[in-house]
């Protein structure tokens, strides 16, 4: 409904103001005496010099291909001499001399007009010279071109109080008009092309094209002095007219959904021949070409305006009836300038009302392009709210995912700890117990070496509980662990140890079970050492390697005892349970060993992730560190 009460106001409108632009003045000058002068190849059968014209006199209409010069001569009344006089010429051109009583008045341009010279789109004012002659002759020359729009529109006089205000709204309407024009248009063409760029999608490049090409039209009327010279200044803006058109007639097809139709296809190929006929019709010049193309723009543009009206009626879709409105407006609009063009004696110096229906067709444009973006800003935002509530949800099942299997892996670290827990329990406590078991059964067992292995037994028990309740990673600690559970052996077996462990960093990665690792391979070293070595003084140092990029630990076991064959078959078992462990905590072991000193030195790589305290010292006779349990001590 809305549209339809819009249509029905445009059409009263049009009506009332009529398919003409009156002139307002005291005088309207429509007839003067005309004296041709046509260069190159012109029809011999001239009218004869002068004769009597009717104005507007447009050149390209009355001469055709041709170049030439006219002189209109006319006579202005003057009712009261002592008030100053002057002329208002909507338009004319190309280049111009004017002359009042033979002395010339204004001049503009060269004869025959010179390639940046065209003033035939700016109204002009003339102000009369002081006489008192009741009758002034006024002789207007023109230079004119062929297809450049050259000629004369009807002459206005009078008192220049009735003269100024009219020059003065032609060159509102004109100029500023066309000012205006060119400004918006180019700002909704580039605004639609940079949101082309950024979602590629073909309406709002159509559109935008469109757009900046009816601004470059435009534009024309704005220079008096061509920034092209002569023909291109007419080959670009007439090219760029006629591929507007089609641009704008395909984007209007593809905002009701008829973007790939023929229809549309052919308005494209229309767009893309423009530059060839606009560069044929000025330069050769074909001038039947343009009235040619014009009807194939009509009834391509009529088809266009019966798919946009068709679907506007049936549809419910707002923007598709705003647009239905805008293509009626500016088809009525170019029907009035047709009719005016054709059929009024002011054709030639008449404002057309298409320049202007453009503006609410552009804008009307831009609001189906600003609609539809809303449209997708809210159906993006729509996705975006269904996007998070699904990622939302995806999120907390893998959580919950997550949590099972933190709780497994906590299940299998529990379960994998219970199994070295009854490995080590059942290879090293069970066998000891069983070896014990089977020598107290012994007749004449000794009841010394009874209680030396089970003194053994208690304390491999007490390693393995303190490291299961150790901090993993910390190696100070497990060494301080193993000190503090063998020092009183050390004692008893007459053994003095040396303590000396740096600060040490944290191993990255441990757990119990390397930590336990490190403890029985101490443990396994110092009961050798208090069964077999004969020593009297041992000593046990640990610090941290670094240099070239990488940090090791290094521990190391010294004795003054007898020594022992490292190649020799009975040391082959301890050592090769020793280097095992060794190799499980990715370390390495090197046995060194004569008479008066054997050393044991354990290298373990440090990880890049492991910390260092920040406090370094050396624990040399400090107390050891206390285990864990209290119930073992």
């Amino acid at each position: 409904m809305l549209g339809l009460r819009l249509l029905a106001l445009l059409v009263l409108l049009l009506l009332g103001t009529g398919w003409s632009f009156p002139a307002r003045a005291v005088t309207l000058v429509e007839q003067a005496q005309l004296t041709l002068t046509l260069h190159g190849k012109h029809p011999t059968d001239q009218p004869p010099q002068p004769h009597a014209v009717q104005l507007p006199y447009n050149w390209d209409q009355r001469q055709g291909a041709v170049d030439g010069e006219a002189a209109f001569a006319f006579d202005v009344p003057v009712n009261d001499p002592s008030v100053p006089h002057a002329l208002f010429v909507p338009r004319i051109g190309n280049s111009f001399r004017v002359l009042v009583d033979g002395r010339e008045l204004a001049r503009f341009g060269t004869f025959p007009p010179g390639p940046y010279d065209d003033a035939s789109f700016t109204p002009q004012y003339f102000a009369l010279p002081d006489s008192s002659a009741p009758v002034r002759r006024v002789e207007i020359v023109v230079a004119a071109q062929a297809a450049r729009q050259g000629g004369l529109s009807p002459v206005v006089a009078g008192t220049e109080a009735e003269i100024r205000p009219l020059y003065e709204d032609a060159l509102f309407w004109q100029i500023s008009g066309g000012r205006f024009i060119a400004i918006v248009s180019g700002v909704l063409g580039a605004l639609s092309l940079l949101v082309w760029l950024r979602q590629r999608e073909s309406l709002y490049l159509y559109y935008g094209l469109g757009e900046l090409l009816w601004s470059v039209q435009t534009a024309r009327v704005l220079f008096t002095h061509a920034p092209l010279p002569w023909p291109w200044w007419g080959v670009v803006p007439l090219a760029a007219f006629q591929a507007a058109v089609p641009l704008l007639c395909r984007f209007a097809l593809s905002v009701v959904g008829k973007g790939d139709s023929r229809l549309a296809r052919f308005l494209g190929l229309l767009a893309l021949l423009s530059p060839v006929t606009a560069t044929l019709g000025i330069t050769v010049p074909l001038l039947w070409l343009m009235p040619a193309w014009q009807i194939l723009f009509f009834l391509s543009g009529l088809a266009m305006v019966v798919v946009v009206l068709r679907v506007a009626v049936r549809s419910p879709v707002l923007e598709h009836r705003v647009l239905g409105v805008a293509v009626v407006l500016v088809v009525l609009s170019a029907a009035r300038d047709n009719w005016v063009m054709r059929t009024s004696p002011e054709a030639y110096a008449v404002v057309p009302w298409i320049r202007f229906a453009w503006v609410g067709f552009a804008i009307s444009l831009a609001w189906v392009i600003a609609e539809r973006m809303r449209k997708d800003v809210r159906a993006v935002a729509q996705m975006n709210a269904s996007l998070e509530a699904e990622l939302a949800e995806r999120n907390a099942a893998l959580e919950a995912v997550f949590a099972r299997e933190r709780e497994g892996e906590k299940a299998r670290g529990a379960l994998e700890e219970r199994q070295r827990l009854t490995q080590d329990l059942h290879d090293g406590l069970g066998g000891q117990l069983v070896g014990l078991l089977q020598m107290a059964q012994q007749p004449g067992a000794a009841m010394n070496d009874v209680a030396l292995h089970l003194r053994d037994a208690v304390d491999q028990l007490k390693l393995t509980v303190d490291a299961m309740h150790g901090c993993e990673g910390d190696v100070a600690s497990a060494l301080g662990s193993v000190r503090y559970r063998l020092g009183p052996r050390l004692q008893a077996a007459g053994i003095e140890l040396r303590w000396d462990v740096g600060s040490l960093p944290t191993m990255t990665g441990w757990t119990a079970r390397e930590s336990h690792q490190l403890q029985m391979l101490l443990f396994e070293a110092f009961g050798n050492l208090m069964a077999h070595a004969q020593a009297t003084q041992a000593g046990l140092g640990a610090r941290l390697l670094e240099g070239s990029g990488e940090r090791a630990i290094e521990i190391e076991l010294q004795d003054n005892g007898r020594g022992f064959d490292t190649q020799a078959a009975f040391a082959g078992k301890g050592l090769a349970n020793m280097r095992t462990r060794a190799a499980a905590l990715g370390g390495t072991l090197t046995v060194r060993s004569q008479p008066g000193e054997t050393s044991l030195l354990l290298r373990l790589p440090v990880p890049a992730a492991s910390t260092t305290p920040g406090e370094p010292g050396r624990e040399t006779g400090r107390p050891p560190l206390q285990p864990a349990n209290s119930t073992l001590r």
